[in-house]
């Protein structure tokens, strides 16, 4: 019984054995040696990060990749690693201009005294002060002397200094509601938790590009308006294309992340700054433009993304 119920630990392999692995499953190193796949491996990537591009790929009915070489999984971590660096960029323009959207508000609201909104807020997210605000209790800590200072009180903008990007989305909802709906929160506070999915995973460090040829993850018809208002303005998008691209998780909320920033930021320098650098990467992936040539998924996820930058640009 003892022994049926065990997992079976898969064997640890070698670089040698990870090269073997990847051969074995018709992975090919023609774009790139094997020896230089195995340096790789040992020096700028690891197994499991840089094999996670491999689902983006077709097999055969035995299970075997077609037409996947190592160089494209290099290639799409390379761009991976750019894409999340650029998903944080964008995702503190957006915490910043939002908080300080809502710190004028309240400011300028007669009703709210700064305090009361804590209190409510933390009872409707059923958390104590100590929930956001216990980490900084180390003398240790760059905070510590807001912890000092706020802790058995603190007001809605120490709150804001203190708490994750998610705690913030459910802010933002709590706030929605509070203030009776009003129209100028109403696509935000639906489009923002999208946001926070994208940029987790980009602080996480963990690959985006993963699975972002897959359809079917979400039902388009679930897709919430604001999404597919603004992708149906995107010139040359079809009906089509626009509901394909959107049923994958990754695209979705990307898509959403580029909506935001795009609605919400103001500054003509910031927004310029974002959109050089996204076209920038969009210009780095076609290095190995001949060799994606018969990739048809990811030659439709790239022309798709190039017409939503196109559009904002």
């Amino acid at each position: 019984m003892e022994q049926s119920t065990q997992k079976v630990l898969k064997k640890k392999l070698s670089f040698d054995e990870m090269i073997e692995h990847l051969d074995q499953k018709n992975v090919k190193f023609e774009l790139i040696t094997k020896d230089e796949a195995k340096n790789i491996l040992q020096t700028s990537n690891y197994f499991y990060k840089i094999t996670a591009y491999r689902k983006n790929f077709e097999k055969n009915k035995n299970d075997k990749y077609v037409n996947l070489d190592f160089k494209f999984l290099q290639d799409l971590a390379t761009i991976d690693m750019r894409l999340r660096y650029l998903v944080l960029h964008m995702s503190l323009d957006i915490e910043h201009v939002i908080k300080t959207k809502i710190l004028m508000d309240i400011t300028n609201d007669s009703t709210e005294d700064g305090y009361s909104i804590v209190t409510d807020f933390l009872d409707h997210d059923e958390k104590s002060i100590d929930y956001y605000m216990n980490a900084l209790s180390k003398e240790s800590h760059y905070n510590y002397g807001l912890y000092v200072k706020h802790h058995e009180n603190p007001p809605i903008w120490v709150l804001f200094e203190v708490m994750t990007f998610g705690g913030f989305v459910k802010f933002v909802e709590f706030y929605y509601r509070r203030k009776n709906k009003p129209p100028a929160y109403k696509e935000i506070q639906q489009v923002l938790r999208y946001v926070k999915n994208i940029r987790n995973t980009a602080a996480h460090n963990s690959p985006i590009l993963m699975d972002i040829t897959k359809n079917g993850q979400i039902d388009p018809q679930k897709v919430i308006k604001p999404i597919t208002s603004f992708t149906k303005k995107i010139a040359g998008l079809s009906p089509q294309a626009r509901k394909k691209r959107l049923s994958n998780r990754k695209v979705h909320d990307l898509t959403a992340l580029i909506y935001v920033h795009y609605t919400y930021i103001n500054s003509e320098g910031i927004k310029n700054a974002r959109y050089r650098e996204l076209r920038e990467l969009l210009e780095r992936t076609k290095r190995l433009e001949d060799a994606y040539n018969n990739q048809d998924s990811l030659i439709a996820v790239y022309k798709y993304f190039k017409k939503l930058i196109d559009f904002v640009s």
